[in-house]
């Protein structure tokens, strides 16, 4: 067997060894460069696919908020609207229509109809009985508000509209109407000559009347005329 006969010299041998060690080194220095950047951009990736993510779940709560904010305000509404309206029940149960057109009518002089009454109600601010100072002590020992909400109250105003012979018996119905336990603020608003359809000139004229009054608060017209 033939040997190989390395006949360049020592140092370029050397120098020849020490540039591939350099190459290897550099190689795998790259690889491993490359690597760490390869994982750096893949968790950066995940980091943002995470973060939008995260940015859509948000967007869905934020919005899920409002639509039960807006939830809450409905059934608030709701809430009060029903409360209003067993309010509006319970007055009308109070006063009944009955026992008022009743009383309209007993109070009319001979000779005066009635041609249409409406009733109206209305909200109307209230103001709360101040608090003694044992009841403001209560509730702060109680933790309670001392700002005590105001009863909410009605007034139930009437709207009648009647027909009369003279002026005279307008004045007495109003007269009357002034002296009932169950009414208060009786105003005569206008009254006018009124002829009946047929009837010729020179004939017969009546008198149109519009009232308006309200119903007094301590009235209860339930089963007929009592006072609170």
């Amino acid at each position: 067997m033939s040997q190989n006969m390395n006949f360049l010299p020592e140092d370029v041998v050397e120098k020849r060894q020490g540039q591939r060690a350099a190459i290897v080194f550099i190689g795998l220095l790259l690889v491993v460069v490359g690597g760490i950047v390869g994982a750096w951009w893949f968790k950066q990736m995940q980091s943002k696919a995470v973060f939008d993510e995260l940015d859509r779940v948000n967007a869905k709560f934020d919005d899920a908020s409002k639509k039960l904010a807006e939830l809450q305000q409905l059934e608030a509404e709701k809430q009060r609207m029903m409360e209003k309206a067993e309010i509006s029940t319970l007055l009308l149960e109070r006063v009944r229509r009955s026992v008022l057109l009743a009383e309209l009518t007993r109070l009319a002089p001979k000779n005066v109809s009635m041609l249409n009454f409406e009733m109206k109600s209305k909200e109307i601010a209230a103001s709360a009985r101040p608090m003694t100072d044992l009841e403001k002590a209560k509730r702060q020992q109680e933790g309670k508000s001392l700002d005590v909400q105001k009863p909410t109250e009605y007034e139930v105003s009437i709207d009648l509209m009647a027909m009369a012979p003279t002026d005279g018996q307008v004045a007495q119905y109003i007269a009357e109407l002034g002296k009932s336990q169950l009414l208060s603020d009786v105003n005569l608003l206008f009254s006018e000559e009124y002829r009946r359809p047929g009837v010729a000139e020179g004939g017969e004229t009546l008198r149109r009347f519009r009232v308006e009054m309200k119903i007094n608060p301590k009235a209860d017209l339930r089963g007929g005329l009592s006072m609170k």
